[in-house]
Formats: C-alpha cells, sequence, structure tokens
C-alpha cells in the first residue's frame, strides 16, 4: 500500500491529475512540461518549488498601531460623531478585506508554488478562523502568513504557533482565559478540532489543557503574542502521561506526540486532496508514514502524490470541485485572469466558500456540501459570463478566453471534441457528452459564438464540476 505508481501509468492525464489535486490546475502547455518530468521528478518539483515573494504585493491594511490610536480618538467623540465616524471604519474594513482576498486568489492563480498555496488553503479550513468576529484585517492577513510559513512543515512548531496566534486567540476568547477562569472552549477545540478528533480525550483534560493556556494575550500595539502571567497559571498540572508547571507548548507537545493526533491528520490531508475518507487499512500506512517523518506534511504528501491509490479510479475526478478550485482552476485552463474582486468575491459568496469567513470554527464541510440546486446553477450561469464575455479591458469585469486557441477555427466536430477533452476534461468525455458537442456543432456550425457556445455547454454539465 502507498507504492509508487507504475511508470507506465504515468500518462498526460495523471499528470493533469495531479496538477488539478496538489495545486489548482494548469494548461495544456504547464500539464505536459509535468508529464515530460516523468512522475517522481514531476512530484518533487511541485513539492519543492520557490516562489518570488515579490510578485504578491499586500494591499494596504490598518496595523494594529493604528486601529489603537483611531480606538483612542474615537473615545473623545461626540456620540453623533462616533457613529459617523464608526460607520467610515467599517466600510474601511470592508474594503480591505475584500482587497486581502483577492490578493490571495490572485496568488492562487499565478503562484510558481501551487502546492504550498493549496497547503494553505487546507490550513485555512482545518485552523478556521473568521475575520466576522476577529475585525481587523491585518490579523486575519498574518495568520495567513503563518500558515503558509508552516503549510508544509513540522506540525508541532505548527500548532504552537496558532495557539499563540492574534486571530485565533481572539477568534476562540483565549483572550480572557485566567488562572481563576481559564478557557475551556479552546482547550476542546485544540484536541477536538486541531489535534485528535472527537472523543480521544477526557474532560479532566480539557481542564488541565485550558489551565496550561491561561493568560495567552495579544499586544494590541503590535498584532504580536504575549503571555500575561498575571493571569497565568504556574501550578502544577497533569496532561495524558505529563505532569509538572505545564504551559501551552508542553501541551501542543503531548497532543503531537498521541498516535491519535497522526491519524487524525492524516485522514483529513487525504480526504481534501484525494477526497472521501480512507479504508481503515490506508489510514494505518499514512498515519505511519505522517508519524516516521515527524508530523512533517511536505513529505506526507509527497508520498501520497507518488502512491498508486491517489491515482485509483475511485480517486481521480471523483471529488467535487470546491467554489475556490473551481474558479481559480476554470482561469488557469481557459489561461485567463480572474474576474474583477467583485466579481470573484460575489461568486464565491453564493457557492458558499468565503476566505478569510468560514462557517465556524470547524471550517466546510466540502463534498457533495459544495452542490446544490441553486449553487450548481450559479456556476453554469458563471461559466457562460466568462466564456462568452463580449470585451476585455481595464474596466471588464470579465477577460474572455481565446476560443480560437483552445477551439482551432477550422476543427471538425470530432477534433472540436478531442480539443476540449485536451484542455477542458484532461481525459476523454463520456460518450454520451461527446455525442452531444458533436450534435451541436453540426447543428450550429463551428464559428465562434458557436464555439463558445459549446464551451459553455461542456462546462455546464456535472462532468464539469469534479476534478
Amino acid at each position: 500500500m502507498l507504492e509508487p505508481l507504475e511508470q507506465s501509468r504515468w500518462t498526460p492525464e495523471a499528470a493533469a491529475h495531479l496538477l488539478n489535486r496538489a495545486g489548482f490546475g494548469g494548461s495544456l502547455e504547464e500539464i505536459s512540461k509535468l508529464h515530460e518530468l516523468g512522475h517522481m521528478a514531476a512530484v518533487d518539483h511541485l513539492v519543492s518549488a520557490g516562489e518570488e515573494l515579490d510578485l504578491y504585493p499586500i494591499p494596504p491594511l490598518s496595523t494594529p498601531a493604528e486601529n489603537a490610536r483611531v480606538r483612542r480618538e474615537l473615545k473623545k467623540l461626540a456620540p453623533q460623531e462616533q457613529m459617523q465616524r464608526k460607520k467610515m471604519l467599517k466600510e474601511a474594513e470592508r474594503e480591505q478585506i475584500d482587497g486581502l482576498r483577492f490578493w490571495w486568489l490572485q496568488r492562487m492563480r499565478a503562484t510558481p508554488n501551487p502546492v504550498r498555496e493549496k497547503a494553505v488553503l487546507f490550513w485555512h479550513g482545518h485552523w478556521a478562523t473568521s475575520v466576522v468576529k476577529v475585525k481587523e484585517p491585518y490579523l486575519i492577513w498574518q495568520q495567513n502568513e503563518t500558515l503558509r510559513a508552516h503549510a508544509l512543515g513540522n506540525f508541532t512548531p505548527f500548532a504552537k504557533e496558532m495557539t499563540r496566534d492574534a486571530a485565533m486567540i481572539r477568534y476562540l476568547d483565549l483572550n480572557t482565559s485566567t488562572a481563576r477562569s481559564p478557557n475551556e472552549n479552546f482547550a476542546r477545540e485544540l484536541m477536538e478540532l486541531f489535534t485528535l478528533g472527537e472523543g480521544n480525550y477526557t474532560e479532566m483534560d480539557i481542564r488541565e489543557a485550558a489551565r496550561a493556556f491561561a493568560g495567552y494575550r495579544t499586544n494590541s500595539a503590535t498584532g504580536k503574542f504575549q503571555l500575561a502571567t498575571r493571569f497565568a497559571d504556574t501550578g502544577n498540572k497533569k496532561f495524558f502521561g505529563r505532569s509538572g508547571p505545564l504551559k501551552g507548548d508542553d501541551v501542543v507537545e503531548e497532543l503531537t506526540a498521541q498516535p491519535r493526533c497522526a491519524e487524525f491528520l492524516a485522514g483529513k490531508i487525504w480526504n481534501f486532496y484525494a477526497g472521501g475518507t480512507p479504508s481503515p487499512a490506508l489510514l494505518g500506512e499514512l498515519a505511519g508514514c505522517y508519524r516516521k517523518e515527524q508530523l512533517h506534511t511536505g513529505a506526507l504528501l509527497k508520498k501520497i502524490f507518488v502512491s498508486r491509490e491517489f491515482y485509483s479510479d475511485q480517486v481521480v475526478r471523483r471529488q467535487i470541485k470546491s467554489p475556490v478550485q473551481w474558479l481559480v482552476q476554470t482561469c488557469k485552463i481557459l489561461d485567463i485572469p480572474l474576474p474583477n474582486g467583485r466579481l470573484s468575491d460575489n461568486v464565491l459568496r453564493q457557492l458558499g466558500q468565503v476566505l478569510f469567513a468560514p462557517p465556524n470554527v470547524k471550517g466546510w464541510d466540502g463534498g457533495r456540501a459544495w452542490i446544490s440546486s441553486a449553487t450548481l446553477l450559479l456556476r453554469y450561469n458563471t461559466a457562460g459570463q466568462i466564456v462568452k464575455a463580449r470585451r476585455s479591458g481595464e474596466n471588464s469585469p470579465v477577460t474572455p478566453p481565446d476560443i480560437d486557441r483552445i477551439i482551432p477555427r477550422e476543427a471538425t466536430p470530432e477534433e472540436a471534441c478531442e480539443a476540449i477533452e485536451s484542455t477542458i476534461f484532461q481525459s476523454r468525455m463520456p460518450d454520451s457528452l461527446r455525442q452531444k458537442a458533436k450534435d451541436f456543432l453540426i447543428a450550429n456550425g463551428s464559428g465562434a459564438t458557436a464555439r463558445r457556445e459549446l464551451l459553455h455547454l461542456v462546462m455546464s454539465t456535472p462532468e464539469y464540476q469534479l476534478t
């Protein structure tokens, strides 16, 4: 189990599958280059890729120090002035988080390191934190950078950093925890949702862990972690097999040393990348690999990406695209920029995946939860809006794809189907859909309008919602 894929099965379709799941898909040229590397080299190339950080300038964000100054000034204003000023500040915060969302989407679309960015998206759903409660976009950006720094690294230092993260501290109210009144909810979520899974700890574990995190605070002027020693609990605690004046980091170390931690995380990682719950035997292999690699996520992903199981018929084209995956992958395969920030945000909001605002601390359910009659119709309509856009330019919300590049002007119906298969699906279409595409071209001709209509037709199918 988890043996490498046979070399004979490393096809362009397999390379496309790897690029779709490890990242956000790619163009025909990108798929071809990846395939030419060979399987093992392709995985190495993706997992170890670097990136030019100056390609992604951070949008303007108010710093914690600026926000603290504004709060002080607000207290000096008359009630009516306060109300007006707060309204302006709320609008400014909305513009900042909108800009931050589009910044991240553009990074997903353009990054030469899609594996890391896809992992950031995974961890965003794992360490779910919402700007709706956190309020300050700067803290959300700061957390996003922490996710990126640790996305493919060792989970233990990652977990320590996340317990000190300003957005997480505020989101789970850890900033109110004291020795006299420790925050047991934070301790519970740390074990249930972030490290072990439900039922793998006791109420005593929760109480003792909560004591260890008492006094965790954020400096309001810098947005950085600080320990408020007067609220900390310096007494002895007993947590799993460890006793003494334990601190938060000690709790994290004990949690990540539990065999169940590797099982819990490996199962979530497999589900995110391969789709579905792994069999007990496969989960055991995944968890064993994760433990052997000292919870190094990049090493586990590499093992998954080279494995036969990852390219099985039960995995390939069996996962429903998340809204973010659908939007970014669509733009990558059509070789167009993302729709503008307002349209991208509106589409993702209606499809049910608003970045930096997961529905709750459990993150998004994913899978079939992404699809309903309303969201499916919206996907179809948005596909049409993209492929049938009439103009492009600075003020246009959508840049239309080059239809002659996707479906050549002189292509026969058979050649048009082959072009759609290689570009849009990266695999053969079902026979019924193939026949519908041929019949459409025979009935409507091969003009640019007809070819755009055909492209819309094939993207408005259940098959296109899968990756």
